[in-house]
């Protein structure tokens, strides 16, 4: 456990990091205050501007990733298929084309709010996902027999393309204006909501990442066949409809969150199957690879808000960027790379 308990410690320093970092940076603050020199209250309310705004992308950037990784290691362990990421159901596409065409055709309804707090635009995030994963399970089920479980991803390659022909469309028919707001959703950037809608929408992203962690012992066994998993006593049917419902939820969150950050599913079950690969550590590994997705995320995000302030790239850019080289290095020692 002592991994965990260094992964943990290093995401809260970087958490620590990331809120004290910025166009208006608290150190001088914060050393008077363990000084004794300035209260601790007075300091909350001196920066409470500052610290709402990177409270929230801290907050949500350790969310997405927690979930992105725990989706990623669920999926290459269902698919047995070390390219799987959460993003091959399509479930993510089906929710950020919904969301586009919401801005396309209704964009006083995309810009609005719910009473106040919600988006609303989180309405056709989320509506975007259900379809996706009704029509992900129509198909699935019809083709199980036959091609067995990578049929999943068959399918999901499907929905994929439907979505980004239809994104191809949306694309096409907006305003240069618009089509400048819309890039956040595709590109994958730390949304600036509110503390009360970031509330709502953390459980929502850790919720599904901790149902994927519960499945991993099921998972495992089912990576070894349908028949194996029922003769040690899994409910195969139950695993896989609490599969892509957590896995709906979670790309709809992450959506509404960051819009479709990728790489991060893809590169941290590598990661903490390279560096923390031990039999022993083998009932913690599922947290190891949520809590790394996290760092990976803050990280990410820390290095958008900071490395080219004051313009900020989406953090999907340094995800992205972050995760090519090591990628390419497990395919070159794995003989991959040819």
């Amino acid at each position: 456990m002592r991994a965990v308990l260094f992964l943990s410690l290093l995401l809260t320093s970087l958490c620590a990091l990331s809120l004290l970092s910025g166009p208006a940076t608290p150190w001088s603050d914060v050393a008077q205050v363990l000084m004794g020199s300035v209260a601790a209250e007075d300091f909350w309310v001196q920066n409470a501007a500052v610290f709402e705004l990177r409270l929230v992308h801290v907050l949500l950037a350790v969310a997405v990733g927690f979930a992105l990784a725990s989706g990623g290691r669920a999926m290459q362990l269902y698919l047995q298929n070390p390219l799987a990421d959460p993003h091959v159901t399509g479930l993510s596409a089906g929710s950020t084309s919904a969301v586009l065409v919401s801005f396309l055709f209704f964009p006083e309804f995309a810009n609005s709010y719910l009473f106040d707090v919600v988006p609303s635009v989180w309405i056709p995030a989320f509506l975007g996902a259900v379809l996706s994963l009704v029509v992900l399970q129509f198909l699935y089920r019809t083709t199980l027999r036959r091609w067995g479980v990578a049929s999943l991803a068959l399918v999901g390659l499907l929905v994929n393309a439907v979505c980004a022909a239809a994104l191809m469309v949306i694309f096409a028919r907006l305003s240069p204006a618009a089509l400048s707001q819309v890039q956040a959703w595709t590109l994958g950037a730390i949304q600036g909501h509110s503390l009360t809608a970031t509330a709502l929408l953390v459980p929502l992203m850790v919720g599904a990442g901790v149902q994927l962690i519960r499945l991993d012992a099921s998972l495992k066994l089912l990576s070894f066949g349908a028949e194996f998993a029922s003769a040690e006593r899994v409910d195969v049917v139950r695993v896989r409809r609490i599969l892509l419902l957590s896995l709906m939820f979670l790309s709809a969150s992450t959506v509404c969150a960051a819009g479709s950050v990728g790489f991060v599913g893809l590169l941290v079950p590598h990661f903490t199957r390279r560096f923390f690969g031990a039999d022993a550590l083998a009932g913690a590994r599922p947290w190891l690879n949520a809590i790394a997705g996290a760092v990976l995320v803050v990280v990410a995000d820390f290095a958008s808000r900071t490395l080219t302030s004051p313009l900020e790239l989406p953090v999907g850019v340094y995800t992205a960027l972050l995760a090519s080289p090591f990628l390419l290095l497990v395919m070159v020692r794995s003989g991959v790379a040819k």
